[in-house]
């Protein structure tokens, strides 16, 4: 077709910008298995887990399909209320909601509860779920400086709407650090805000149940909405809501995320909560991940590398540009090392880092081995910027 379209040209134009600047999104070719894995989420390297795998099949059976509709429409798989009530039980909370992905239960839980009444106080560094159900639901947005508390209370001074919903992630998942979850809820019961909390890299690590920095700062009582994923520690597949079971009804009717999609497959299920149950009996494995996380850490800053104020499983390191965390990712790449490129939009301009995902399945040996191939890249093409 000769004609031009100029919406169409647009998209052409946009992908071309991305090119020139170093941030143009490509889906990664597969990971041949003797790659040292840093990419991943998979924090408890739960998938390669024998009891989990052996719990999971005598749970599915003999059955691998989905739902075939949405879980209001058809017939919902037996293991859904499992997994409800077990999440339910692990989070000390009346009920649970599962969702297909962590992504659908944040757009779909802040679509439901806000609207254009509302005021919605989020983070800068949340995650783009939590920002992209804030623009659906219509709110105002008003986004406050990563972690500053200051900021955040003069925003809420400043409002005047009757009602207001404070929104965090709680372990952030580009920077590694966390919220001041005390701090937040303090100020939300002050100014009489609902707090809700996005647990996707915290459950599973943190708390003496490890279910996730909530229970470690004690401040159960005071969130009313908590968010998790199944995709992260957990290995399997889904987000969740957790809290009173007057909100998970409201959701039920209301979540557009959860009301048009069809149910989970019941052997991801059966994953999901098997999973769950090894992670609620050795609690213990979070603390074993983050004793491994300091060692990288530690063994990065040494050597003058910047890890920003990543005190987690997630440890970036800082490029300073696009190109030079495209450069510092090839190189890793070359030498059998799969840690990505996070560049901007993910990521302020400017900010653009490698992030080292920390997982179980690495041993100290493997620690050593990126340790001195990122000492070799220092000597070789300078990744991080002058001070």
């Amino acid at each position: 077709m000769s004609t031009s379209i100029p919406l169409i040209e647009s998209l052409y134009e946009s992908n071309f910008r991305r090119k020139s600047d170093s941030v143009f999104r490509r889906v990664p070719a597969y990971v041949c298995d003797s790659c040292l894995n840093f990419s991943g989420n998979s924090y408890l390297a739960l998938q390669d887990c024998r009891e989990v795998i052996d719990e999971a099949a005598r749970l599915s059976g003999d059955i691998f399909s989905g739902n075939m509709a949405s879980r209001l429409i058809s017939q919902s798989s037996p293991l859904y209320d499992l997994l409800e009530s077990e999440l339910a039980d692990w989070k000390k909370c009346e009920s649970a909601l599962v969702f297909n992905s962590g992504y659908a239960a944040n757009v779909g839980i802040i679509q439901a509860i806000c609207d254009r009444h509302t005021d919605i106080f989020c983070d800068r560094l949340n995650h783009a779920s939590i920002l992209n159900g804030s623009l659906l639901s219509g709110a105002r947005l008003l986004r406050y400086r990563h972690n500053d508390m200051g900021h955040l209370e003069e925003l809420l001074h400043n409002s005047s709407s009757r009602h207001r919903l404070i929104v965090t992630d709680t372990v952030f998942s580009m920077d590694g650090d966390c919220a001041p979850l005390a701090d937040i809820c303090e100020l939300g019961e002050r100014y009489r805000c609902a707090v809700m909390v996005d647990e996707a890299h915290a459950a599973g690590i943190f708390g003496d149940s490890a279910s996730g920095l909530v229970e470690d700062a004690g401040v159960e009582s005071a969130v009313h909405i908590r968010m998790g994923t199944l995709s992260k520690a957990v290995a399997g597949l889904g987000g969740f809501f957790a809290g009173s079971a007057e909100i998970r009804d409201y959701l039920v009717n209301n979540a557009s995320s959860f009301i048009y999609s069809t149910g989970l497959p019941h052997s991801i299920l059966a994953f999901n909560l098997a999973a769950v149950r090894y992670i609620r009996k050795n609690p213990h494995l979070g603390k074993r991940l983050l004793d491994k996380a300091v060692k990288l850490r530690e063994a990065f800053v040494s050597i003058g590398l910047d890890c920003m104020n990543s005190t987690t499983q997630i440890v970036p390191v800082l490029a300073g540009s696009a190109e030079r965390a495209l450069e510092l990712s090839s190189f890793l790449k070359t030498h059998g090392i799969s840690a990505p490129a996070i560049r901007t939009p993910t990521v302020p301009k400017g900010t653009d880092r490698i992030r080292f995902s920390v997982h179980l399945g690495i041993e100290d040996d493997d620690v050593e081995s990126v340790f001195q191939i990122m000492r070799k890249i220092i000597a070789n093409i300078h990744p991080t910027p002058p001070a």
